[in-house]
Protein backbone atom coordinates (compact mmCIF):
# COMPACT_ATOMS: atom_id res chain seq x y z
CA UNK A 1 0.00 0.00 0.00
CA UNK A 2 2.76 2.43 1.36
CA UNK A 3 5.23 0.78 -0.88
CA UNK A 4 4.39 2.49 -4.21
CA UNK A 5 4.97 5.58 -2.72
CA UNK A 6 7.64 5.22 -1.50
CA UNK A 7 9.47 3.41 -5.49
CA UNK A 8 8.67 6.74 -6.21
CA UNK A 9 10.80 8.42 -4.37
CA UNK A 10 13.41 5.59 -4.11
CA UNK A 11 13.41 4.96 -8.37
CA UNK A 12 12.37 8.89 -9.04
CA UNK A 13 14.85 9.10 -11.72
CA UNK A 14 14.67 6.01 -13.41
CA UNK A 15 10.54 6.60 -13.29
CA UNK A 16 11.45 10.17 -15.05
CA UNK A 17 13.86 8.51 -17.45
CA UNK A 18 10.94 5.90 -18.53
CA UNK A 19 7.99 8.68 -18.93
CA UNK A 20 10.90 10.63 -20.80
CA UNK A 21 11.45 7.52 -23.45
CA UNK A 22 7.83 7.51 -23.86
CA UNK A 23 8.30 10.96 -25.43
CA UNK A 24 7.24 13.06 -22.52
CA UNK A 25 9.40 16.53 -21.40
CA UNK A 26 10.62 16.71 -17.98
CA UNK A 27 11.10 19.70 -16.06
CA UNK A 28 13.01 19.96 -12.41
CA UNK A 29 11.96 22.75 -10.41
CA UNK A 30 13.85 23.66 -6.74
CA UNK A 31 11.38 25.00 -4.89
CA UNK A 32 8.01 24.95 -4.28
CA UNK A 33 7.11 28.74 -4.99
CA UNK A 34 7.21 27.71 -9.20
CA UNK A 35 4.23 27.51 -10.62
CA UNK A 36 3.76 23.89 -11.68
CA UNK A 37 0.50 23.99 -13.43
CA UNK A 38 1.35 26.51 -15.88
CA UNK A 39 4.17 23.78 -16.89
CA UNK A 40 1.82 20.78 -16.71
CA UNK A 41 -0.41 22.97 -19.57
CA UNK A 42 2.52 23.12 -21.26
CA UNK A 43 2.16 19.32 -21.47
CA UNK A 44 5.45 18.55 -19.20
CA UNK A 45 5.77 16.41 -16.46
CA UNK A 46 7.31 18.95 -13.41
CA UNK A 47 9.60 16.70 -10.93
CA UNK A 48 11.51 18.31 -7.87
CA UNK A 49 14.81 18.74 -7.75
CA UNK A 50 16.00 16.33 -5.09
CA UNK A 51 19.48 16.23 -3.19
CA UNK A 52 20.77 12.45 -2.95
CA UNK A 53 22.72 10.59 0.26
CA UNK A 54 25.57 10.00 -1.89
CA UNK A 55 29.07 12.25 -1.17
CA UNK A 56 29.19 15.51 -2.02
CA UNK A 57 32.39 14.86 -4.19
CA UNK A 58 31.99 17.75 -7.61
CA UNK A 59 30.13 20.47 -6.35
CA UNK A 60 32.53 21.38 -3.57
CA UNK A 61 35.14 22.69 -6.11
CA UNK A 62 32.77 25.13 -7.14
CA UNK A 63 30.29 26.04 -4.23
CA UNK A 64 31.90 27.10 -0.19
CA UNK A 65 31.33 24.68 2.44
CA UNK A 66 29.06 27.03 3.75
CA UNK A 67 26.71 26.78 1.25
CA UNK A 68 23.60 24.85 2.13
CA UNK A 69 23.83 20.92 1.73
CA UNK A 70 20.90 20.67 -0.18
CA UNK A 71 22.64 23.32 -3.05
CA UNK A 72 25.65 21.56 -2.96
CA UNK A 73 24.24 17.86 -3.63
CA UNK A 74 21.42 19.11 -6.20
CA UNK A 75 24.23 20.87 -8.07
CA UNK A 76 26.73 17.81 -7.55
CA UNK A 77 24.34 15.40 -9.16
CA UNK A 78 23.99 17.81 -12.05
CA UNK A 79 27.45 17.73 -12.29
CA UNK A 80 27.68 14.05 -11.97
CA UNK A 81 24.80 13.52 -14.95
CA UNK A 82 22.13 12.35 -12.72
CA UNK A 83 19.62 15.15 -14.06
CA UNK A 84 21.18 15.15 -17.28
CA UNK A 85 17.25 13.50 -18.74
CA UNK A 86 15.94 17.38 -17.46
CA UNK A 87 14.70 18.80 -20.48
CA UNK A 88 14.48 22.32 -18.56
CA UNK A 89 14.73 23.73 -14.92
CA UNK A 90 13.21 26.27 -13.50
CA UNK A 91 14.74 28.38 -9.65
CA UNK A 92 12.63 30.74 -7.72
CA UNK A 93 14.33 33.44 -5.62
CA UNK A 94 14.28 31.76 -2.41
CA UNK A 95 17.64 32.72 -1.03
CA UNK A 96 20.66 34.17 -2.26
CA UNK A 97 22.23 30.90 -3.00
CA UNK A 98 19.47 29.50 -4.83
CA UNK A 99 20.40 32.89 -7.86
CA UNK A 100 23.36 32.35 -7.27
CA UNK A 101 22.81 28.39 -8.20
CA UNK A 102 20.76 29.48 -11.20
CA UNK A 103 23.45 31.27 -12.82
CA UNK A 104 26.14 28.48 -12.12
CA UNK A 105 23.56 25.89 -13.02
CA UNK A 106 23.19 28.12 -16.32
CA UNK A 107 26.61 28.53 -17.05
CA UNK A 108 28.59 25.19 -16.62
CA UNK A 109 25.43 22.39 -17.04
CA UNK A 110 23.79 21.76 -20.41
CA UNK A 111 20.18 21.35 -19.57
CA UNK A 112 18.24 22.89 -22.83
CA UNK A 113 15.66 25.56 -20.64
CA UNK A 114 16.93 27.12 -17.19
CA UNK A 115 14.30 29.62 -16.36
CA UNK A 116 13.46 31.70 -12.89
CA UNK A 117 10.50 32.78 -11.18
CA UNK A 118 10.87 35.48 -8.91
CA UNK A 119 7.90 35.31 -6.08
CA UNK A 120 9.02 38.69 -4.10
CA UNK A 121 9.71 38.74 -0.49
CA UNK A 122 7.02 41.39 1.06
CA UNK A 123 3.59 41.18 0.91
CA UNK A 124 1.78 44.47 -0.96
CA UNK A 125 -0.67 44.73 -3.75
CA UNK A 126 2.60 46.25 -5.71
CA UNK A 127 4.14 42.78 -5.01
CA UNK A 128 0.87 40.64 -6.32
CA UNK A 129 0.90 42.57 -9.51
CA UNK A 130 4.65 42.26 -10.06
CA UNK A 131 4.24 38.31 -8.98
CA UNK A 132 0.81 38.09 -11.33
CA UNK A 133 3.41 39.89 -14.67
CA UNK A 134 6.43 37.38 -13.78
CA UNK A 135 3.76 34.56 -14.06
CA UNK A 136 2.52 35.89 -16.95
CA UNK A 137 6.40 36.26 -18.57
CA UNK A 138 7.37 32.89 -17.17
CA UNK A 139 4.30 31.45 -19.46
CA UNK A 140 5.48 33.40 -22.43
CA UNK A 141 8.61 32.36 -21.73
CA UNK A 142 8.04 28.29 -22.11
CA UNK A 143 5.98 28.63 -25.10
CA UNK A 144 8.58 30.52 -26.51
CA UNK A 145 11.21 27.24 -25.93
CA UNK A 146 8.03 24.66 -26.93
CA UNK A 147 7.11 26.63 -29.88
CA UNK A 148 3.42 26.78 -29.25
CA UNK A 149 1.18 28.44 -26.94
CA UNK A 150 -0.03 27.19 -24.05
CA UNK A 151 -3.81 27.56 -23.76
CA UNK A 152 -6.47 29.17 -21.14
CA UNK A 153 -8.31 25.52 -21.53
CA UNK A 154 -4.87 23.92 -20.53
CA UNK A 155 -4.27 26.02 -18.11
CA UNK A 156 -7.57 25.30 -16.55
CA UNK A 157 -7.33 21.58 -16.81
CA UNK A 158 -4.13 21.93 -15.01
CA UNK A 159 -5.64 23.44 -11.54
CA UNK A 160 -8.50 20.93 -11.89
CA UNK A 161 -5.88 18.03 -11.39
CA UNK A 162 -3.77 20.44 -8.96
CA UNK A 163 -6.52 20.80 -6.91
CA UNK A 164 -7.59 17.41 -6.81
CA UNK A 165 -4.62 15.79 -5.73
CA UNK A 166 -4.13 18.78 -3.31
CA UNK A 167 -7.62 17.62 -1.10
CA UNK A 168 -6.82 13.73 -1.60
CA UNK A 169 -3.65 15.04 0.14
CA UNK A 170 -5.21 16.80 3.19
CA UNK A 171 -7.55 13.97 3.43
CA UNK A 172 -4.35 11.69 3.93
CA UNK A 173 -3.65 14.49 6.56
CA UNK A 174 -7.03 14.53 8.30
CA UNK A 175 -6.70 10.76 8.97
CA UNK A 176 -3.35 11.78 11.11
CA UNK A 177 -5.37 13.64 14.02
CA UNK A 178 -6.63 10.63 15.13
CA UNK A 179 -5.28 9.29 18.37
CA UNK A 180 -4.28 6.77 16.53
CA UNK A 181 -3.50 7.86 13.10
CA UNK A 182 -3.11 5.01 10.43
CA UNK A 183 -0.05 6.34 8.57
CA UNK A 184 3.34 7.20 10.24
CA UNK A 185 5.07 10.47 9.35
CA UNK A 186 7.82 9.20 7.62
CA UNK A 187 5.14 7.28 5.34
CA UNK A 188 2.92 10.22 5.00
CA UNK A 189 5.75 12.89 4.12
CA UNK A 190 6.94 10.25 1.71
CA UNK A 191 3.66 10.59 0.10
CA UNK A 192 3.76 14.13 -0.14
CA UNK A 193 7.15 14.08 -1.39
CA UNK A 194 6.37 11.33 -4.19
CA UNK A 195 3.16 13.62 -5.14
CA UNK A 196 6.73 16.22 -6.00
CA UNK A 197 8.02 13.49 -8.06
CA UNK A 198 5.05 11.85 -10.68
CA UNK A 199 2.57 12.96 -13.20
CA UNK A 200 -0.41 14.31 -10.78
CA UNK A 201 -3.53 12.27 -12.63
CA UNK A 202 -0.92 9.19 -11.95
CA UNK A 203 -0.18 10.10 -8.26
CA UNK A 204 -4.34 11.27 -7.85
CA UNK A 205 -5.22 7.85 -8.37
CA UNK A 206 -2.51 6.13 -6.28
CA UNK A 207 -3.98 8.24 -3.44
CA UNK A 208 -7.61 7.50 -3.84
CA UNK A 209 -6.35 3.64 -3.82
CA UNK A 210 -4.63 4.22 -0.50
CA UNK A 211 -7.94 5.83 0.99
CA UNK A 212 -9.51 3.65 0.07
CA UNK A 213 -7.84 0.57 1.69
CA UNK A 214 -5.95 2.54 4.09
CA UNK A 215 -8.94 1.87 7.07
CA UNK A 216 -8.22 -1.90 6.63
CA UNK A 217 -4.84 -2.07 7.57
CA UNK A 218 -3.47 -3.99 10.17
CA UNK A 219 0.15 -2.82 10.93
CA UNK A 220 -0.53 0.98 11.87
CA UNK A 221 2.36 2.50 14.01
CA UNK A 222 1.94 2.80 17.42
CA UNK A 223 0.97 5.86 19.36
CA UNK A 224 3.59 8.05 20.61
CA UNK A 225 4.37 11.57 21.41
CA UNK A 226 2.84 13.41 19.09
CA UNK A 227 5.31 15.75 17.03
CA UNK A 228 4.73 18.37 14.34
CA UNK A 229 7.92 19.18 12.12
CA UNK A 230 9.29 22.03 10.94
CA UNK A 231 11.96 22.68 8.46
CA UNK A 232 12.55 23.06 4.48
CA UNK A 233 13.20 20.62 2.10
CA UNK A 234 13.96 16.77 3.60
CA UNK A 235 14.81 14.47 0.98
CA UNK A 236 16.33 11.77 3.38
CA UNK A 237 14.06 10.28 6.21
CA UNK A 238 16.80 9.10 8.42
CA UNK A 239 15.54 11.96 11.07
CA UNK A 240 12.44 11.43 10.76
CA UNK A 241 12.89 7.92 11.05
CA UNK A 242 15.14 8.49 14.51
CA UNK A 243 12.46 10.85 16.17
CA UNK A 244 9.67 8.21 15.43
CA UNK A 245 12.12 5.14 16.17
CA UNK A 246 12.59 7.45 19.92
CA UNK A 247 9.09 7.49 20.59
CA UNK A 248 7.56 10.24 18.87
CA UNK A 249 4.87 9.93 16.29
CA UNK A 250 5.21 12.84 13.59
CA UNK A 251 1.06 13.53 12.76
CA UNK A 252 1.43 16.99 11.00
CA UNK A 253 4.11 19.39 9.76
CA UNK A 254 5.55 22.95 8.57
CA UNK A 255 7.68 21.44 5.80
CA UNK A 256 8.13 22.52 1.66
CA UNK A 257 8.12 19.31 1.01
CA UNK A 258 4.77 18.63 3.56
CA UNK A 259 1.87 20.81 4.00
CA UNK A 260 3.53 24.00 2.71
CA UNK A 261 3.42 22.44 -0.80
CA UNK A 262 -0.08 21.19 -0.88
CA UNK A 263 -2.36 23.36 1.93
CA UNK A 264 -3.46 25.92 -0.77
CA UNK A 265 -6.02 25.30 -3.17
CA UNK A 266 -6.02 27.44 -7.17
CA UNK A 267 -9.37 29.40 -7.28
CA UNK A 268 -11.39 27.68 -10.67
CA UNK A 269 -13.92 30.71 -11.05
CA UNK A 270 -10.65 33.40 -11.37
CA UNK A 271 -8.81 33.70 -14.67
CA UNK A 272 -6.35 31.15 -14.98
CA UNK A 273 -2.87 32.70 -14.92
CA UNK A 274 -4.49 35.23 -12.15
CA UNK A 275 -5.40 32.39 -10.32
CA UNK A 276 -2.06 30.73 -10.33
CA UNK A 277 -0.25 33.36 -9.77
CA UNK A 278 -2.32 34.56 -6.59
CA UNK A 279 -2.35 31.22 -5.50
CA UNK A 280 1.34 30.93 -4.71
CA UNK A 281 1.43 34.54 -3.69
CA UNK A 282 -0.72 33.88 -0.72
CA UNK A 283 0.02 30.39 -0.05
CA UNK A 284 1.46 29.40 3.57
CA UNK A 285 4.93 31.27 3.21
CA UNK A 286 8.41 29.73 3.57
CA UNK A 287 10.62 31.90 6.14
CA UNK A 288 12.12 34.23 2.36
CA UNK A 289 8.60 35.82 2.56
CA UNK A 290 8.03 38.43 4.96
CA UNK A 291 5.91 39.07 7.14
CA UNK A 292 6.75 35.50 9.35
CA UNK A 293 2.86 35.86 10.93
CA UNK A 294 1.21 34.03 8.64
CA UNK A 295 3.70 30.98 9.06
CA UNK A 296 3.44 30.87 12.37
CA UNK A 297 -0.58 31.29 12.39
CA UNK A 298 -0.76 27.69 10.16
CA UNK A 299 1.85 26.14 12.35
CA UNK A 300 -0.38 27.01 16.02
CA UNK A 301 -3.11 25.94 13.94
CA UNK A 302 -1.87 22.73 12.71
CA UNK A 303 -0.65 22.82 17.10
CA UNK A 304 -4.26 23.26 17.28
CA UNK A 305 -5.93 20.72 15.04
CA UNK A 306 -3.40 18.02 15.13
CA UNK A 307 -2.96 17.98 19.10
CA UNK A 308 0.74 18.86 19.06
CA UNK A 309 3.08 17.77 22.09
CA UNK A 310 5.66 19.37 20.83
CA UNK A 311 7.50 20.75 17.85
CA UNK A 312 11.22 19.69 15.93
CA UNK A 313 12.46 21.90 13.62
CA UNK A 314 14.90 19.80 11.37
CA UNK A 315 17.12 22.95 9.84
CA UNK A 316 19.92 22.34 7.09
CA UNK A 317 22.91 24.13 8.75
CA UNK A 318 23.91 28.06 7.25
CA UNK A 319 19.65 28.20 5.57
CA UNK A 320 19.86 31.18 6.89
CA UNK A 321 15.96 31.96 6.22
CA UNK A 322 14.92 29.31 8.49
CA UNK A 323 17.65 30.02 10.49
CA UNK A 324 16.56 33.74 11.25
CA UNK A 325 13.25 32.60 11.58
CA UNK A 326 13.58 30.14 14.08
CA UNK A 327 14.15 32.44 17.27
CA UNK A 328 11.01 34.07 16.69
CA UNK A 329 8.57 31.16 16.78
CA UNK A 330 10.51 28.79 19.43
CA UNK A 331 9.96 32.26 21.48
CA UNK A 332 5.67 32.14 20.25
CA UNK A 333 5.70 28.39 20.59
CA UNK A 334 7.63 28.46 24.28
CA UNK A 335 4.34 30.94 24.55
CA UNK A 336 1.50 28.88 24.70
CA UNK A 337 3.85 25.96 26.02
CA UNK A 338 4.98 23.82 23.49
CA UNK A 339 8.07 22.37 23.93
CA UNK A 340 10.84 22.59 20.91
CA UNK A 341 13.77 21.14 19.74
CA UNK A 342 16.21 22.67 16.97
CA UNK A 343 18.19 20.31 15.06
CA UNK A 344 20.50 21.31 12.29
CA UNK A 345 21.31 18.81 10.00
CA UNK A 346 24.33 18.54 7.31
CA UNK A 347 24.39 16.42 4.23
CA UNK A 348 26.21 13.73 6.24
CA UNK A 349 23.95 13.84 8.87
CA UNK A 350 25.17 14.19 12.40
CA UNK A 351 26.99 10.56 14.17
CA UNK A 352 23.46 8.72 15.34
CA UNK A 353 24.33 8.03 18.74
CA UNK A 354 24.20 11.70 20.17
CA UNK A 355 21.53 12.62 18.29
CA UNK A 356 19.18 9.95 19.13
CA UNK A 357 20.30 10.89 22.55
CA UNK A 358 18.95 14.52 22.59
CA UNK A 359 16.04 13.20 20.85
CA UNK A 360 15.55 10.69 23.85
CA UNK A 361 16.15 13.47 26.25
CA UNK A 362 13.87 15.89 24.67
CA UNK A 363 11.23 13.82 25.00
CA UNK A 364 11.75 12.51 28.39
CA UNK A 365 11.64 16.12 29.81
CA UNK A 366 8.26 15.97 28.26
CA UNK A 367 6.87 13.06 29.60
Amino acid sequence: MIEVFEDLVTNRHVNALRWKNSGRKIFGYFCSYVPEEIIHAAGIIPVRVMGGSDAITLADVHLPSYVCCFSRSCYDLGLKGVYNYLDGVVFSYTCDTMVSLYNIWRKDLETPYVGFVDPLCAKRETSRKYFREETARFRVSLEKFLGREISEDRLEKSIEIYNENRKLLKKVYELRKNSAPPLSGVEALSIVRSSTLAPKEEHSRLLENLLNEISERQDAPEPGLRILVSGSVIYDSEILKMIEDAGGLIVTDDLCTGTRYFWDMVNPKTSPLVAIADRYYERIPCPCNYPPEKRLEHIMNLVKDFKVEAVIFVLQKFCDPHLFDYPFMEDRLKEVEIPTLLIETEHVTSPIGPLKTRIEAFFETIQ
